[in-house]
């Protein structure tokens, strides 16, 4: 670990031990994982970690969050919620009414568990991508420690890695919403075919897929480490029982795995 890494990791523990207790936006990702096992540590008093369970949820990022607070003896709290109607619309501020909504539901668990703040598990990577969320935290008053420590996301992988955190290779994840372009309503029943999808596909050996909605069919986007043209021919050869799932085409990106505000700010889509 180098001097510099250790000095942000160092940082990162004094602005804890400054904090009398907390609440953690966790998603069972690496970086809320890295900041939930971190705060337990170091944090003062009490620290609760809190995932919202909607159709927009992930269901493997959900399992994970379980899993992860189960060995780590963090304490989690599932929120069960609907997707607002206003998120619902899809209009390209999508994001940012989202997480106005999410960080809402978070304050009153916030005041009802009579904690200090709310940490969320944005790191300094982030900035290089159209993160409207990132505006609703800073109105909301949430603080991102790992941000604020200048901690990167190879920074947290590495450091994850060092603790022996099982989640310091997962792929990076995202709300099943951000799938749906906007403009399109988005549907329960189609996240449910997102989330089918992506689930069979990992069942297949792959890591990091994205099934972007289409219409009526669905674009697969490999990640870009496994966008290969045996991974891509793996693919067609599935083209069959992908559709099954619902879908009246499939269509593999060549490109790749692009995060959804890299491909609006570089590409307009």
């Amino acid at each position: 670990m180098t001097d510099t890494k250790s000095a942000k990791e160092q940082n990162l523990i004094d602005a804890l031990r400054a904090m009398p207790s907390c609440l953690i936006a966790f998603s069972g990702g690496l970086d809320s994982t890295y900041l939930g096992i971190m705060a337990s540590k170091y944090v003062p008093d009490r620290v609760v970690c809190a995932i919202i369970d909607d159709a927009s949820t992930p269901s493997g990022d959900l399992e994970s969050a379980k899993k992860i607070a189960s060995q780590h003896d963090l304490k989690l709290i599932i929120i069960k919620s609907e997707i607002h109607v206003d998120v619902r619309n899809n209009s390209r501020d999508r994001c940012y009414i989202c997480k106005q909504c999410l960080f809402q539901k978070l304050e009153a668990l916030r005041q009802k568990e009579n904690l200090s703040a709310i940490l969320d598990g944005e790191n300094a990577s982030d900035s290089l991508d159209d993160r409207p969320g990132s505006k609703a935290a800073r109105e909301l008053g949430i603080i991102s420690p790992l941000m604020d420590a200048s901690l990167t996301k190879d920074d947290i992988r590495e450091l994850a890695r060092a603790m022996d955190l099982e989640a310091w290779e997962r792929p990076q994840s995202a709300c099943l919403s951000s799938r749906v372009p906007f403009g399109t309503p988005i549907e329960d029943a189609v996240l449910k075919r997102v989330d089918k999808t992506e689930q069979f596909i990992r069942s297949k050996g792959i890591r990091m897929i994205r099934a972007r909605v289409e219409g009526q069919g669905t674009r697969l986007e490999l990640g870009q480490a496994e966008n290969t043209p045996e991974n891509r021919a793996m693919l067609k050869v599935l083209e069959l029982e992908i559709k099954s799932l619902g879908w009246e085409s499939v269509e593999i990106d060549l490109t790749g795995y692009v995060p959804a505000g890299l491909r609006r700010k570089n590409y307009g889509k």
